[in-house]
């Protein structure tokens, strides 16, 4: 079993994985884990939402808003 090991913050469920281990990504993992000792910080500096939200955004090319098909009820 081939094996790696690095440090991440978990975000709401999510375990990043490092670009440097893109091979990785897409892939069926066993995952083990261990906590640090030391003060857990709830703090989320803007650069990781910015990743976050990097990861999960959506093309919204060529999608036309219809405010009358919205308001339908």
């Amino acid at each position: 079993m081939q094996t790696i090991q690095f440090e991440s913050k978990s975000y709401n469920g999510i375990i990043g994985i490092p670009k440097d281990h893109r091979d990785w990504y897409d892939r069926t993992l066993k995952v083990i884990l261990l906590k640090k000792n030391g003060q857990v910080v709830r703090d989320t500096d803007k650069a990781e939402i910015m990743r976050f939200v990097d990861r999960f955004n959506a093309d919204l090319t060529g999608y036309k808003f219809d405010r009358d098909e919205a308001n339908e009820r």
